[in-house]
């Protein structure tokens, strides 16, 4: 696992949340700037909507935010005895946009993902009630190409952990018959 944000996990982030250098309103009407940089209350003084902001300054915003969702995102998969980097990366994107808080927002999906139940938990992120063909949530129906990237996120992890429970066949080759000629 890696101890601090990878090149992919950066990537990944700028390609979600795009790139403005300048500060503009985001989809929940609030001050934003570089990659998805929500502005400081000491930023605000300084940033008025419309002005542009140096190339250095946003990416010190992008390393220090994505820094500090990498790192929850570490202290969540190691509280879900999760090891998996691809995960890991996919946790952190989840505490990149919707904040580090997120696991009270959506009680039921992380207990899903503690208990290892992938399926639940995606129901519960996707949809309102928790369950298939209901309303979609919030977040899906603010964002649904995030909410994608956890669920696929967690069908792989999920595919991955079955994978590695599974015990070998017991047959061996040695008792299986040679194909006829």
């Amino acid at each position: 696992m890696a101890n601090k944000p990878t090149e992919s996990f950066l990537n990944h982030l700028t390609l979600r949340e795009g790139f403005e250098n300048y500060v503009y309103l985001d989809s929940l009407k609030k001050l934003t700037g570089g990659t998805g940089h929500l502005l400081t209350t000491e930023e605000l003084l300084k940033y008025k909507s419309g002005d542009k902001i140096d190339k250095a300054v946003t990416t010190a915003w992008l390393e220090k935010d994505a820094a500090k969702a990498y790192d929850a995102a570490i202290l969540q998969a190691r509280e879900a005895g999760i090891t998996d980097q691809d995960f890991i990366e996919a946790l952190g994107s989840v505490n990149f946009q919707l904040g580090t808080g997120w696991r009270g927002k959506m009680k039921n999906a992380w207990k899903a993902i503690k208990d290892g139940k992938f399926d639940e938990a995606i129901d519960e992120i996707q949809f309102k009630s928790g369950e298939k063909g209901t309303e979609k949530s919030a977040w899906f129906k603010q964002t649904p190409v995030r909410v994608e990237d956890f669920s696929t996120a967690l069908k792989i992890y999920g595919i991955k952990k079955d994978l590695a429970l599974m015990k070998p066949d017991e047959t061996t080759m040695d008792s299986v018959p040679p194909p006829p000629n």
